[in-house]
């Protein structure tokens, strides 16, 4: 007599897994609890605000901006597609859709599906 397999024998493999992952997920979080920490630990905040009161820092954000560097585009210009920058970007996106075009009509492979 030959057995006939159900197809309930991979979703109950499927629900178990999901189970287990939905129990186990929180464990993680509760080893990461702010009662464990060390007395002497500084949180982000401290430390961040530690760092931005050192004088090194705070003369550094009084020094003035490098000035940028003769022919360089500017960033803010309005007109970056008249640059050569742009003409080349502005030519490599067409040549891109131009070549996935042509390749979806001269595709191999013709299917129904598509």
């Amino acid at each position: 007599m030959t057995e006939t397999r159900s197809g309930w024998r991979g979703a109950r493999a499927r629900i178990v897994a999901a189970g287990l992952t939905i129990a186990l997920a929180p464990l993680p979080l509760a080893a990461a609890a702010e009662s464990d920490r060390p007395a002497g630990s500084t949180t982000l905040n401290a430390a961040v605000a530690k760092a931005a009161s050192s004088e090194r820092l705070a003369s550094a954000a009084t020094a003035a901006q490098p000035a940028q560097p003769t022919g360089a585009p500017s960033l803010e210009s309005k007109r970056f597609f008249k640059t050569p920058l742009g003409m080349a970007v502005i030519a490599i996106v067409g040549a891109g859709t131009a070549y996935a075009v042509y390749s979806a009509q001269h595709d191999r492979i013709h299917s129904a599906v598509r």
